[in-house]
């Protein structure tokens, strides 16, 4: 496996969505951070358990429409999807990722346990 690691292959569910915030996602995208199931002998800073922010450019499909070079570059080349390396252990879908794949390694983090709604204040300021 060299330098190759395996993570869950966690996706948005609409119990996810309807958790409220600022981040709008689509049900059945994966998650940007995904759990480390097995890491090949050359990664280093990554154990099994640990909890990666997963980099997704690597694996993006770009859409290209003709056009002038400028819009090309700037607003012709939409993301049409995603094509991660997907394995299956024991009948469960995995990613194979790279090491070059992790952006980072989250140490600490909280579970939220209720939702957060946006609180509108009763009295309003005007100045």
């Amino acid at each position: 496996m060299a330098n190759y690691l395996v993570t869950t292959k966690d996706e948005y569910t609409k119990e996810d969505l309807n958790k409220g915030g600022l981040i709008v996602k689509v049900e059945g995208t994966l998650k940007e951070y995904q759990k480390v199931v097995a890491v090949g002998p050359m990664v280093r800073g990554i154990q099994v358990g640990d909890l990666v922010c997963i980099n997704p450019k690597r694996y993006a499909k770009y859409k290209h429409n003709p056009g002038s070079l400028k819009d090309g570059v700037i607003t012709d080349n939409p993301v049409v999807s995603y094509n991660f390396n997907v394995i299956e252990l024991d009948h469960v879908s995995h990613l194979l990722l790279t090491d070059q794949d992790i952006d980072f390694v989250i140490e600490e983090w909280e579970e939220e346990k209720e939702a957060n709604n946006i609180i509108i204040p009763e009295k309003k300021i005007i100045v």
